[in-house]
C-alpha cells in the first residue's frame, strides 16, 4: 500500500495513538479488507458482469496506440505484473480496446483502457447515478466516514 491509501495497519504505535480503541481492533479484525488483490474476484453465477450492446453491434476490435519504446516498455511491464497477481488473465474475447498510459502524482505509472468506442454501443442503464447534492443529503445526519483505496476494483 502507498502512502496515501488506509494503512492504519501499518502505522507504528505512536500513530496510532489519535485511532479510538475499538476502531483500532476492528482494522486488526478485518486485515484481509484492506490488502492488495491477488486475484480475480469469485464467479458470482448469474450476478457476473455484463456489457448489453446496441442491437446489430459487431465487436469493438481498435488497433493500439503508437507509443515510444520506453512507454511500451512500461505497458508490458504493468500487464505482466497485473497477470503474475492474478488480477487480469489473457482473453480470447473479439474485443479490444487500446490503452493510455497516465502518471500519478508519485511518479509510477497507472494503465488505463480507452472504452470510449465501446460506450458508444453499449445499451445506456435506465437508472442514472444519483446527483451528488442528493447522495450528501442522505447522508447529512451521519459522523463517521471511511477512505476506500478504489484501486482493488479498478480494473
Amino acid at each position: 500500500m502507498t502512502s496515501s491509501d488506509l494503512s492504519y495497519l501499518s502505522m507504528d504505535k505512536e500513530d496510532q495513538q489519535g485511532i479510538p480503541p475499538d476502531m483500532q481492533e476492528l482494522l486488526l479484525t478485518f486485515t484481509d479488507l484492506f490488502q492488495k488483490p491477488n486475484a480475480l474476484p469469485l464467479s458470482r453465477g448469474s450476478f457476473d458482469h455484463r456489457i448489453p450492446l446496441k442491437e446489430g453491434t459487431s465487436p469493438v476490435n481498435l488497433m493500439p496506440y503508437r507509443y515510444p519504446l520506453r512507454y511500451k516498455n512500461i505497458i508490458e511491464a504493468l500487464v505482466e505484473e497485473m497477470q503474475t497477481k492474478g488480477v487480469i488473465q489473457n482473453s480470447s474475447s473479439p474485443f479490444a480496446s487500446p490503452v493510455v498510459l497516465v502518471g500519478k502524482k508519485d511518479g509510477s505509472w497507472r494503465l488505463c483502457v480507452d472504452y470510449r468506442e465501446l460506450n458508444k454501443n453499449t445499451v445506456k442503464d435506465k437508472f442514472h447515478i444519483p446527483i451528488i447534492e442528493e447522495l450528501l443529503d442522505e447522508i447529512a445526519s451521519t459522523s463517521i466516514y471511511s477512505k476506500i483505496d478504489l484501486r482493488a476494483g479498478y480494473h
